[in-house]
């Protein structure tokens, strides 16, 4: 198994970039080895000029995020987008804050379910991307994640673990990761170094290989369990976030 063909990148990681140069960033993507990518937002480009130059650097869309509020008031934007970027498998991205709530929980499942509903029979998947608060709240006895994901008359909501996440959360990303085998296409590759605050992401949050998660026991699950990418993503790094995502990338090929 050639592990180059199923290593992506979350453009939010270079969602700064993409703002000043479109262009430059994305062909630097493509010159430090990444040939998949998942989208989160045209970051003020114009759509047709983010595709354009997808395809001119060979850069395949195989995940887009999308806004929260997306899945509740604009299907049909969802489909033209996802239709337009040749990619039908779409995150809601993160819970929005005024809905970490039970009944803001319980709506977004029923939206999220409601879409997967109406979009499955076109090839799509609906997914939601590990939380980015409070991994370990709970709703009807059950974690978030777990509530959102678990099946409803045979329909599946897809799980997008993050690595970081996970072990912020307490966690052993390894072990907690197991609860969505075949439910998981794509894992988020985030490393974690522990002994600073929760919130000090400056400190916490570190390259590829220099915190304590076990990338490789990530992978050889993964292989046996469905997952399709491994997708870097870096929120912030103390290093140009090229040269991060380049060690990244060189990190996970060397494993």
């Amino acid at each position: 198994m050639n592990i180059k063909e199923k290593i992506a990148v979350q453009l939010y990681s270079v969602r700064k970039e993409m703002e000043r140069d479109l262009e430059g960033t994305l062909r630097k993507m493509h010159e430090i080895g990444f040939r998949y990518v998942q989208l989160d937002g045209m970051r003020g480009n114009d759509p047709s000029e983010v595709r354009r130059l997808l395809q001119k650097y060979e850069l395949k869309v195989i995940g887009m995020h999308i806004k929260h509020d997306r899945f509740m008031n604009d299907l049909d934007g969802i489909i033209e987008e996802a239709y337009f970027f040749d990619c039908k498998t779409v995150f809601d991205k993160y819970i929005e804050e005024e809905d970490q709530t039970t009944a803001g929980y319980t709506a977004t499942k029923a939206a999220l379910i409601n879409a997967a509903e109406k979009l499955h029979p076109l090839g799509f998947r609906i997914g939601l991307h590990n939380p980015e608060y409070d991994f370990n709240e709970c709703i009807h006895g059950r974690r978030v994640m777990d509530y959102i994901t678990d099946p409803v008359d045979g329909i599946c909501i897809y799980a997008e673990p993050d690595t970081y996440w996970i072990r912020a959360a307490g966690h052993d990303e390894t072990e907690f990761i197991k609860r969505y085998s075949g439910r998981a296409p794509i894992v988020h590759m985030k490393d974690f170094l522990s002994g600073f605050e929760l919130e000090d992401m400056d400190n916490n949050l570190v390259e590829i290989g220099q915190g304590e998660v076990d990338f490789r026991a990530i992978i050889e699950w993964g292989e046996a369990n469905g997952v399709e990418y491994y997708c870097i993503e870096q929120d912030k790094s103390k290093r140009a976030m090229f040269e991060t995502l380049e060690a990244s990338y060189q990190y996970l090929l060397q494993l």
